[in-house]
């Protein structure tokens, strides 16, 4: 075990010539954002780097501008823009918005975030979510030592490697700051990982003793894992946790306690199936996707959210309809394409459909239930008591069903998804998903992926 530790942290380190690199960008940055005219009060990198927890090639460059707490809304943001075009005068950037708006771009090579946030005196005081930052960073940079940094970069390698790293929609994962406050809560990458290993569903982590457990689970509702945040003990910063993604979590790190292994922290180079395979494949499956065009300049986590409640939604009509899923998955390439992909016991029904009433001996029920089905292909009859009738199908096809619900969709969903829908709207069946499979690697990659269904640290 030790000496694959030891050969995993030294692949993730970053060298001394990275290191230099990313401290004289930053220092660059924030020296000029400091000379800059304007009502900032303070300039700071946070982030993984400031605290030198991060993995090699992890080049976010976080900086935080800092401005006086009873700034107005609006003059802030204005200002906190003005100073952020101004770092990337001469360069692409492009506006993002998390609470507020802020600037991002590149700059020789690094991905920087230029961070209007208020400089509250105590967490008690935020005005919005981006103002823990630097308290995370004080917090964090008082208590760590040299060694948790290296144990730090042994956990998060980790959960990349199993595909549940990520406080983002799309991954639905273990934000960066959790995984440091795991690590100062067990002490080391292996002790935390025996630890996750027993962890059960609302296992809480509190650092700072705000709250007795039970109350904790009350607080923060179902959540699968909650970890108190140190400075404000209102949050849960592990919210981002899926069920699925705290189940993998749980579920590798007892594999990786049986059977130590690198693949657990490097995964294989991912290979798509070849399309005889995937004829085959889809030979035993019933599968159909909804292909949408990806919204022009949209950003990718305001997309997803979106997807993912469409995904959902689409799931339960289709339940309604008759059409059973046996499971679903969105993907997209955050460019071009969106593919929501729908796996179902079938996709041609039986015209017909058996609908239950009430008791025979409810007479009131009974006669409303009677009187507001008279269309039947069969029936009323009694089974077990209660009136039974057979009623036509209004969609029997799911390509037909999926089409009409789209139509209707477009003209009700936010703008985002709007635009998604109207842009390239297609029903995809077997011989569209063996073209899109041919045209698009990436896309191959997933689809072999999904109907491979194995998770890969098995």
């Amino acid at each position: 075990m030790e000496k694959l530790l030891k050969s995993v942290l030294r692949k993730v380190t970053p060298t001394e010539k990275e290191r230099a690199r990313e401290r004289a960008l930053a220092e660059r940055i924030i020296k000029q954002i400091k000379e800059a005219e304007g009502k900032h009060v303070d300039v700071m990198l946070c982030g993984s780097i400031a605290r030198d927890t991060h993995l090699r090639g992890d080049n976010d460059l976080d900086i935080f501008v800092l401005f006086p707490e009873k700034m107005p809304k609006e003059e802030f943001e204005k200002e906190g823009l003005r100073i952020g075009k101004r770092v990337f005068r001469g360069l692409q950037w492009e506006k993002a918005f998390a609470q507020h708006p802020y600037i991002r771009g590149n700059i020789e090579g690094f991905d920087v975030e230029i961070v209007p946030s208020y400089k509250v005196s105590k967490a008690e005081l935020l005005q919005s979510p981006v103002d823990r930052s630097p308290f995370h960073n004080k917090f964090l940079q008082n208590k760590l030592d040299e060694k948790h940094k290296g144990e730090i970069r042994l956990l998060r390698q980790f959960l990349k490697g199993i595909r549940a790293y990520g406080a983002d929609i799309k991954a639905s994962s273990v934000p960066g700051y959790v995984v440091e406050l795991l690590v100062l809560r067990y002490g080391n990458f292996l002790e935390t990982v025996k630890a996750i290993a027993r962890w059960k569903q609302g296992r809480v982590i509190d650092l700072q003793g705000h709250y007795p457990e039970k109350e904790a689970r009350k607080q923060f509702g179902g959540a699968p894992l909650i970890v108190v945040d140190p400075v404000d003990k209102n949050r849960n910063v592990a919210a981002a946790l899926s069920l699925n993604q705290f189940s993998r979590i749980v579920a590798a790190s007892q594999a990786f306690l049986r059977k130590p292994s690198e693949r657990f922290f490097f995964r294989r180079k991912e290979r798509p199936w070849s399309v005889s395979k995937l004829r085959k494949m889809l030979q035993k499956k019933e599968l159909v996707a909804v292909k949408l065009g990806y919204p022009k300049g949209a950003l990718p986590d305001i997309v997803w959210g979106q997807i993912q409640r469409l995904a959902r939604k689409l799931e339960t009509q289709l339940a309604l309809n008759g059409f059973k899923v046996v499971r679903s998955e969105a993907w997209t390439d955050e460019k071009q394409v969106i593919v929501i992909v729908f796996e179902v016991e079938s996709r041609i029904l039986q015209r017909s459909h058996v609908k239950f009433g009430p008791f025979v001996t409810d007479e009131e029920n009974s006669k409303a239930f009677l009187q507001a089905h008279r269309k039947v292909i069969a029936g009323p009859r009694i089974e077990k008591g209660r009136w039974v009738i057979e009623v036509p199908r209004k969609y029997v096809n799911i390509e037909r069903f999926l089409q009409e619900f789209l139509r209707r969709e477009k003209k009700v969903e936010k703008q985002v998804l709007r635009r998604a829908i109207n842009k390239l709207c297609r029903i995809l069946q077997e011989k569209d998903l063996i073209e899109l499979f041919k045209q698009n690697k990436l896309f191959a990659v997933f689809l072999s992926n999904y109907l491979r269904g194995e998770e890969e640290f098995l």
